[in-house]
């Protein structure tokens, strides 16, 4: 069950993103991605693999080279939160957890989509799918779901984003906006991903980092601290000092870096939320961009 601060903050973000989505309303959403729909885009040159069915043949007459008509993805997009609860999502230095703020997230994007009447669907995974709701336009359902979500006692493992992928490959028919929340701390070579590439492929797809203060910079003073692997249990001291502050922000940099080419690659749309940091503006940023003028 949703401990009663968590809820009221759920509550405020609800209340909040639907006064916002009102004052925001510009138009119907629209898909990154090209793929069977009535809008046209564009006519690009005929690829092996393509759709027969979607050659243009009088521009192909006129040019004398096959040509086919590109349009854009169905407008009415179901949302998908796929949310990580693996272990080190449970890491937390400041107010609320990795956790605390990845419910918030999903509880701003949720509400976002209810107050403009999208479909909303729920995935939660670690190293593998651990529950599914598929999408649906009902308020309770959403509720339910968080309630739910929160209190799934997930294995102490890893984190894999791959199963979840093949899990969406297989059951999305229609065009949606899923948005993975996660830390994204995982072994896994994310940016070669193939499942997530077949997933990107037919619909639009977000990264929402969520990160922790503490996992860009240790602290100040001398001494030593000792720190551990929510995710695979190994500890180690470290040494504090100039030196290895430094290293430790320039190594956490490069990650940063790192993973934002990977999402690229993919691609995929990257947001990077603090834990200590309100996010409902940023998401809401994000959730708009994807409406029309």
């Amino acid at each position: 069950m949703l401990p009663d601060e968590v809820r009221r903050e759920l509550r405020y973000i609800e209340m909040y993103t639907a006064k916002r989505i009102r004052n925001l309303r510009v138009g119907a959403y629209t898909s990154r991605v090209a793929g069977s729909g009535f809008d046209f885009k564009e006519h690009r040159p005929y690829r092996a693999g393509d759709d027969v069915r979607r050659i243009d043949w009088n521009v192909t007459a006129r040019l004398r080279a096959p040509f086919v008509r590109v349009t854009d993805a169905e407008r009415e997009l179901n949302l998908i939160v796929a949310l990580d609860l693996s272990p080190s999502m449970g890491f937390g230095t400041v107010r609320r957890s990795k956790k605390d703020a990845m419910l918030f997230i999903a509880g701003c994007l949720v509400f976002s989509a209810l107050a403009d009447r999208i479909n909303i669907g729920f995935v939660a995974f670690a190293d593998r799918v651990l529950a599914y709701f598929p999408p649906r336009h009902n308020r309770a359902h959403a509720w339910e779901a968080l309630e739910q979500l929160w209190s799934l006692d997930a294995p102490a493992t890893r984190t894999s984003v791959a199963p979840v992928a093949r899990l969406l490959a297989g059951r999305l028919k229609r065009t949606s906006l899923v948005c993975v929340v996660s830390d994204f701390i995982t072994s896994d070579v994310f940016g070669a991903a193939r499942e997530l590439k077949m997933v990107a492929a037919r619909h639009d797809l977000v990264g929402v980092v969520v990160e922790d203060p503490a996992e860009a910079s240790l602290p100040d003073g001398h001494g030593v601290v000792r720190v551990r692997d929510m995710e695979s249990g190994r500890s180690l001291s470290v040494g504090l000092g100039d030196g290895v502050r430094r290293r430790y922000r320039e190594t956490a940099v490069a990650q940063r870096l790192a993973l934002t080419e990977a999402f690229y690659k993919i691609p995929m749309d990257p947001v990077f939320v603090r834990s200590d940091e309100n996010a409902v503006e940023p998401l809401l940023r994000l959730f708009m961009s994807r409406k029309l003028s």
